[in-house]
């Protein structure tokens, strides 16, 4: 990601060592107790799923889909399940990459989703971010990225039609909370944004149109199509 060094080895540190928990809140395997918990804090996450396929469609038959901060594979094996011909996961965290390939591989989708360990952009070359891909997927990434302009110009030359992206809004409670909470645990640093800085940032690294859509509970969240 567009931040220093450290910041990328606490990313990383903390997603690996959040894989297994964050992967049980999509699917409701949860138990109710929790399911009513996560319906209540973080109903953001659940809604940015609904609202990209929404935005991808039903149908991506032929399509490359790339998600950039995979986490455990959820979205791709969603996009990989909705016909996308090919589907790159990349994530900073290897605990979640193991988790993205299982469970592609669990779903039968082995040979439709590849997977690399790398940060965005990249700090050294890889394969599967050499050519172009339709679609890109960008979910709970911006919470960590310091310079929203060095990720997303990077981000516009791999994109073909559309990036769907959410960004932390700035909200007057939750966003300080979060914020003095991660620094108090000694985690990653975490950002939040407000629409015209989302609108120009994305302008400015090259995307032609921004539809910016707010998500108002659980603290504030953009959903962001960013059209190429």
């Amino acid at each position: 990601m567009t931040v220093p060094a450290n910041q990328d080895v606490k990313v990383s540190r903390f997603f690996s060592g959040f894989a297994e928990t964050w992967d049980v809140l999509y699917g409701g395997r949860r138990n109710a107790l929790w399911r009513l918990v996560d319906h209540v804090f973080r109903r953001d996450i659940y809604e940015r799923y609904h609202l990209t396929f929404e935005r991808l469609g039903s149908d991506l038959s032929g399509k490359t889909v790339l998600d950039v901060g995979c986490g455990s594979g959820v979205y791709c094996v969603e996009a990989a399940r909705r016909g996308a011909a090919k589907v790159v996961g990349i994530e900073l965290a290897e605990g979640m990459i193991k988790l993205a390939a299982t469970r592609c591989m669990e779903a039968g989708q082995g040979r439709v989703c590849a997977f690399r360990v790398t940060g965005f952009p990249p700090d050294r070359p890889v394969d599967l971010l050499n050519e172009t891909y339709d679609y890109a997927i960008v979910m709970g990434v911006m919470d960590y990225v310091e310079d929203a302009a060095l990720f997303l110009g990077p981000l516009r030359l791999l994109v073909r039609e559309f990036a769907v992206l959410s960004f932390p809004g700035k909200h007057w409670l939750r966003g300080p909370l979060r914020q003095w909470r991660y620094k108090l645990l000694g985690r990653c640093a975490v950002y939040n944004y407000d629409e015209a800085s989302i609108r120009t940032t994305c302008q400015q690294a090259g995307f032609a149109h921004v539809d910016v859509r707010r998500v108002s509970h659980s603290g504030i969240c953009f959903i962001v199509t960013a059209f190429t």
